[in-house]
């Protein structure tokens, strides 16, 4: 090759190596512009808990707290700390507290016009306000506003203790021996021991936090099926409350209500009344209620509204109903075949665990 045919060839290749470069660059900054909006956004948390394998799709969010708020606000897709301003401190800046702990939101810095907010439910609403008081465990989230600007987000988690819980239920609570049926056990039926049924786990992740937890077990089989008769009376409950002052109460009730009874009776105004005579036991409690495993569409389409309504934790078990892999078929006997097996009451357990924490 001559001298002057290697040398335009060299200038070729010097041509393209810088056009390479050029092209590289641009390159590397369009990724960037296309990439960073997916790391913004008013739900950003500092704090992420893993999604949990045991939590039916069917369970709706529990409310992790309550507050007397300015205002709530719904997020809006704006530009994630626009404000520059560091996010409030939570007092106490989380950790494992009794229920009805009071909590402080504080700023070093906040604008005029700027307020500090709040959210329960990961970013989705936010409560205006510099206090409130937790009555369920789970992260929170806090930041400062003004306008559409924001600051960071700044997250804490909370977990409650309990004293003294109340568990009102049904056989899936306890049944003594029952040798012509073929259950022998004495715990939640047909749970293969006691420390397998929802009882028993329930109460060793509530003692972990707080050993000297006590827990009553009551019946709630006579409001199942007398409620709205003459003969029956919500005083059956009227002793334990006032001797045991519970700061916890679960209702896991549902399965003998006959649903033909549901509308002549008025089980809704049954319902409403015992929600209330439990809910006003002379002291703050959480109250914590769940549907059915078996079918029972119209008691529970109550249990959901007035629940819901009165602003109380509940459990939807639906997505446990007619699931063969939740109950006990290895019973001949079909009444305790239709009570759930170790596997239903871990999952009752682990539902009921998600609203109270």
């Amino acid at each position: 090759m001559s001298y002057s045919k290697r040398l335009l060839f060299q200038y070729i290749v010097r041509g393209v190596n810088m056009y390479s470069c050029v092209l590289a660059v641009v390159l590397i900054v369009l990724s960037c512009a296309t990439d960073y909006p997916a790391l913004v956004g008013p739900k950003a948390a500092i704090i992420t808990t893993p999604a949990s394998s045991t939590v039916c799709p069917c369970a709706t969010l529990p409310v992790s707290s309550t507050s007397s708020p300015v205002s709530v606000t719904v997020s809006q897709p704006v530009a994630f700390d626009t404000l520059k301003v560091p996010p409030p401190h939570f007092l106490p800046d989380g950790g494992t507290f009794y229920m009805n702990t009071q909590v402080r939101l504080t700023a070093d810095t906040l604008p005029a016009g700027a307020v500090i907010e709040y959210s329960v439910d990961n970013g989705d609403n936010w409560v205006t306000g510099q206090q409130f008081t937790v009555t369920s465990g789970g992260p929170i989230l806090t930041r400062i506003r003004a306008g559409n600007k924001l600051s960071i987000n700044r997250s804490a988690l909370f977990a409650l203790y309990f004293q003294r819980m109340l568990i009102i239920g049904n056989s899936i609570m306890n049944h003594g021996p029952a040798p012509e049926l073929g259950w022998l056990n004495n715990n939640g039926m047909a749970a293969s021991a006691p420390e397998k049924d929802f009882v028993h786990l329930l109460t060793g992740r509530l003692k972990a936090l707080n050993p000297s937890m006590t827990v009553t077990l009551q019946s709630g089989g006579d409001f199942e099926r007398q409620f709205g008769t003459e003969t029956y009376s919500l005083d059956e409950f009227k002793e334990t409350l006032q001797q045991l002052k519970p700061d916890l109460i679960l209702v896991r009730i549902g399965e003998n209500i006959d649903q033909q009874q549901v509308a002549k009776r008025d089980f809704e105004k049954q319902f409403r009344q015992l929600v209330d005579y439990l809910a006003n036991n002379g002291q703050p409690v959480r109250l914590v209620f769940t549907t059915s495993v078996w079918d029972r569409p119209q008691s529970d389409a109550i249990v959901r509204k007035v629940a819901i309504e009165k602003g109380h934790a509940l459990v939807d078990l639906k997505c446990m109903v007619g699931q063969g892999q939740y109950f006990a078929s290895q019973y001949a006997n079909s009444g305790v075949a239709a009570h759930p097996n170790d596997t239903g009451m871990q999952r009752i357990a682990d539902l009921i665990w998600a609203k109270i924490q």
